[in-house]
């Protein structure tokens, strides 16, 4: 048995690593454990948490981890972040990240253009440069102009900005899907926008998955458009294998975490900004969750309706809602997600792109948070979860 350590970093392993390997103990997050083994069965790199695994692996863990008598290795995993990596499937270099990012973008609207101005304000120390495409060149023009105009005396971090051509798109580490289809003028009988949107920009979408296959594009493909969960399994649907699950990823819950944490004191859950957290769709099917310690369904279901409809709240003084969109659910978490911190974003769980607090340990492996979810909470968060996986089926 081997035990490595990087400073304070661990890798519990029977295999010896190899001296090049090395270079990827530099990426390491200092609260997680990485178990090496070698399977042919089972995935290349994931979170350590299902039975089969831990009975498979129950003795070799135990031994590893030299717990004290009568500990239940299941126990002691339940209390920290255990990465598995299977060596016949994958090596140690899933565990780099950038230090920079090329970004490409598509859709210059009202979110898009928004959201490009957040990046270059707040994400100059992880991404290097963004290329933007849109079907109106005389856009692609204006924020080429204006994005490389905004800088201070106080910073050096500003990303370049530059138009490329639709053949450029997946030349890039990570891809943003920000083009949509019209959306309803304000006074519209429309009240779930994001679902009278869904199927035309599902055939927007299709497209471009289609130019990241032929182009076998290994980046992130990031979806900003609504609905975000329902096109991230449109996107893995069209790619037919050839784009990974964890590719994909949907940026729309920051936004309703934000309202949230707005209405929060209005709904008398001003303890949510601490306590709180959102889970699933920005949409109709959202949850909030006042209190993940002391649940409180009545106060929960209150602030979840408040925050569904807050667009509602700006559509009512004759304005489309998507600056807070474009900076919350887009700028902020997308510029967060590529730093590897914790973020609002889709995760893939058995079909469906679900909402949650997450975030990037290595190339395309995303960490979530562990709860002890209360009875009440768990039925919604299912109910939520069916919901979304009759799209899948």
């Amino acid at each position: 048995m081997y035990k490595y350590l990087y400073n304070t970093h661990q890798i519990l392993s029977k295999e010896p690593i190899e001296k090049d390997e090395y270079r990827a103990l530099e990426a390491f997050e200092d609260d997680f454990i990485y178990y090496l083994y070698r399977s042919d069965s089972l995935e290349g790199v994931h979170m350590i948490h299902h039975e089969s695994f831990l009975k498979a692996h129950h003795i070799t863990l135990e031994e590893m981890f030299s717990l004290p008598e009568k500990t239940e290795v299941g126990t002691w995993i339940s209390k920290h972040k255990l990465i598995g990596v299977n060596l016949n499937k994958s090596d140690l270099n899933f565990l780099t990240k950038k230090n920079k990012y090329k970004v490409h973008v598509l859709g210059l609207g009202d979110v898009g253009g928004m959201m490009l101005s957040g990046l270059r304000l707040t994400a100059g120390d992880i991404i290097d440069e963004i290329g933007i495409f849109d079907l109106d060149s005389m856009k692609v023009k204006r924020y080429v102009y204006e994005l490389n105009q905004i800088r201070s005396l106080s910073s050096d971090q500003w990303p370049a900005v530059f138009g490329i051509s639709r053949e450029a798109l997946f030349d890039c580490d990570a891809f943003i899907f920000t083009a949509s289809s019209r959306i309803p003028e304000v006074g519209s009988e429309i009240k779930d926008v994001r679902m009278y949107q869904y199927e035309a920009n599902k055939k927007i979408i299709q497209s471009f998955v289609e130019q990241a296959v032929k182009a076998d594009y290994q980046g992130l493909f990031l979806v900003v458009s609504d609905p975000v969960d329902l096109l991230c399994r449109a996107v893995l649907d069209f790619g037919k294998g050839h784009l990974k699950a964890e590719q994909i990823k949907g940026f729309g819950l920051g936004v309703m975490h934000a309202r949230a944490c707005y209405y929060s004191e209005m709904c008398d859950c001003d303890h949510y900004i601490e306590k709180g957290r959102a889970f699933g769709p920005h949409g109709q099917h959202l949850i909030i969750a006042d209190d993940m310690s002391n649940y409180n369904e009545k106060k929960s279901l209150a602030l979840t309706q408040k925050t569904v409809e807050a667009n509602l709240d700006v559509r009512a003084v004759g304005y489309k809602p998507f600056i807070a969109p474009a900076l919350s659910s887009a700028a902020l978490a997308i510029s967060d997600c590529l730093r590897g911190k914790e973020h609002h974003s889709t995760t893939y769980i058995n079909g469906v792109y679900f909402g949650c607090r997450n975030q990037q340990i290595g190339d395309h492996l995303f960490a979530v948070e562990k709860y002890h979810m209360p009875e009440l909470l768990m039925k919604r968060l299912n109910k939520t979860y069916e919901e979304l996986k009759k799209f899948a089926e």
